[in-house]
């Protein structure tokens, strides 16, 4: 009965979580990514030798989760130790994995996982601490100019590790590359739909023509090492070498429309919706690389816009 409530809970919180997305993001992910993951399954798990590396790569990410865990103390007051617990929730959301191997015959493999899925279970998850020690980690590497990545990876960590996993598995194939990168530019859009306040935008001293270029040089130099690993494994396939590279500039010219588009409807410690809403449809065209030219095009027209609305408040003490 226990643990009825406790699996309950966690697909509530995965729904939640999906939910929190947003209805875009969240659409890309049910009905892109999940299908091409089983898709990937599917064709691989029947490759001798892939089998393993696919285990390998999924009690990884179970042992990263289950690392950095932070309800142990929670459950092992219903449960001393609570490694059942663990071991019924992460069964349950291997199904899909354990379904697969199954169906290809692959029941050595299947009794292999669920032995070493036990094994982790017992490991103790990591002090409470481990968390915030991870983002520190991250975000010290992050400009404080750079202010909207520091918040965003904050918030969205979780879904920037998966899906940042799921492009460095594109060396099995350069979809998973591909949708990896349509994701995380996606995500990373829409950190740009907070405005700062007025007196941490004049902070810098700085004209509007020399704020945006700083802002577009700095956001894109991080982007671009972010992205480079991606862009490595994505080699692999290197007959698709014009692909990648036009994704990779699409991702770009993406991150630069996020940015002018932010100040091109700039105001003082707000919100933009509209912002928001016009870096996703420049989404949608970049994800169709021919449409994404247009969106270069629009970036030269919201750089004057963006501009123009900026010397209203640059000047405004002046």
């Amino acid at each position: 009965m226990l643990i009825n409530h406790i699996i309950r809970i966690r697909f509530l919180q995965v729904f939640r979580e999906i939910r929190n997305m947003g209805m875009l993001r969240a659409v890309f992910l049910l009905a892109v990514i999940v299908p091409l993951l089983a898709l990937f399954l599917y064709r691989r798990l029947s490759v001798q030798g892939y089998d393993y590396v696919i285990l390998g790569i999924a009690l990884l990410l179970i042992f990263i989760i289950h690392h950095n865990r932070k309800d142990y103390f929670f459950l092992s007051k219903l449960s001393n130790p609570p490694a059942w617990i663990f071991f019924v929730e992460y069964f349950v959301f291997s199904a899909p994995l354990l379904v697969s191997l199954l169906f290809f015959g692959l029941y050595a493999q299947a009794l292999m996982y669920v032995v070493l899925l036990s094994v982790i279970c017992f490991v103790k998850p990591s002090p409470k601490g481990a968390k915030t020690k991870t983002y520190n980690a991250l975000v010290k590497h992050i400009p404080v100019a750079i202010f909207e990545w520091r918040s965003g990876i904050r918030m969205n960590l979780p879904a920037i590790f998966l899906f940042y996993s799921l492009g460095l598995a594109g060396i099995f194939s350069i979809w998973l590359s591909a949708a990896s990168l349509a994701f995380l530019s996606l995500t990373f859009c829409t950190f740009y739909g907070a405005y700062e306040s007025q007196k941490i935008l004049i902070a810098s001293e700085q004209n509007a023509d020399v704020l945006l270029r700083f802002k577009i040089g700095q956001h894109v130099k991080y982007w671009s090492l972010m992205l480079l690993p991606l862009l490595l494994v994505a080699f692999v396939h290197y007959q698709y070498w014009m692909f990648i590279l036009a994704a990779f500039a699409a991702a770009v010219n993406l991150l630069i429309f996020a940015i002018l588009a932010k100040y091109a409807y700039y105001r003082p410690a707000s919100t933009s919706v509209l912002s928001q809403f016009v870096s996703s449809l420049a989404w949608l065209c970049s994800i169709i690389l021919p449409l994404s030219i247009f969106v270069f095009l629009i970036n030269i027209v919201l750089y004057f816009k963006a501009k123009h609305n900026l010397n209203y408040y640059l000047n405004a003490y002046r």
